[in-house]
């Protein structure tokens, strides 16, 4: 009954909804059927001796349609749904993975992943030629504990300074010229971020220091 009335929540049409309620009789009638021959059997005196073993095929043979009728509705119900295309479950399943799509979306627009030196050297170059004026390069490695915890830390501050910071993550050991980039800017421990303004370095903050880090943005990106 509730495989049914989730059915009748996926938008299935009105000329099927005699079909579920056919359905619905079928997975309902054996239980009644079952109910009736328990209060039947708990009516009766108690055999004993060789009575047992006929009172077990009885409750064998009430349960057997039981269980075939149950399949058999589940059946109907999930022929109907996939005839409509509307597997069971599927709505909830769908609108989680709509989720997940929108916040992967969101994180990788907010944080840009690094793809190389000459990507990096032209943001370098925008921030000073257009907007947003500042820059942040976040250094940080796969193995990284503390930068795994700044990191949402991170993303929400994209998203706090959105139109006014622009965000690039560097992953030494994993991103296109990344081992490059941190020897080149002097990055000896992670994380470390960088903040330029204007095309020029202004700042720099070296550990999971998420305060420092956003008052150096509160100065220079509110200005």
């Amino acid at each position: 009954q509730a495989i049914l009335a989730q059915a009748r929540l996926g938008g299935v049409p009105q000329h099927l909804r005699c079909s579920f309620v056919s359905a619905q009789m079928a997975l309902t009638r054996p239980a009644v059927a079952v109910a009736e021959a328990g209060a039947v059997a708990a009516a009766r005196p108690a055999r004993r001796g060789p009575g047992r073993g006929r009172a077990g095929r009885t409750s064998r043979a009430v349960l057997r349609p039981l269980v075939i009728s149950v399949l058999l509705g589940l059946a109907v119900v999930s022929a109907l749904l996939s005839s409509h295309g509307a597997p069971l479950f599927a709505g909830a399943r769908f609108s989680a993975e709509g989720r997940l799509r929108h916040l992967s979306q969101v994180a990788r627009h907010a944080v840009q992943s690094c793809e190389g030196e000459a990507f990096v050297d032209d943001a370098i170059k925008t921030s000073a030629e257009a907007g947003p004026a500042v820059l942040v390069l976040s250094f940080s490695t796969t193995w990284c504990g503390p930068c795994k915890l700044m990191d949402p830390k991170v993303t929400q501050l994209s998203d706090d300074f959105d139109g006014k910071a622009r965000f690039i993550k560097i992953v030494g050991d994993k991103d296109p010229d990344g081992m490059q980039l941190m020897k080149r800017y002097g990055v000896r421990s992670v994380p470390q971020y960088h903040v330029y303004k204007g095309g020029n370095k202004v700042a720099a903050v070296s550990g999971a220091k998420y305060a420092e880090l956003l008052a150096t943005l509160q100065e220079h990106a509110s200005a």
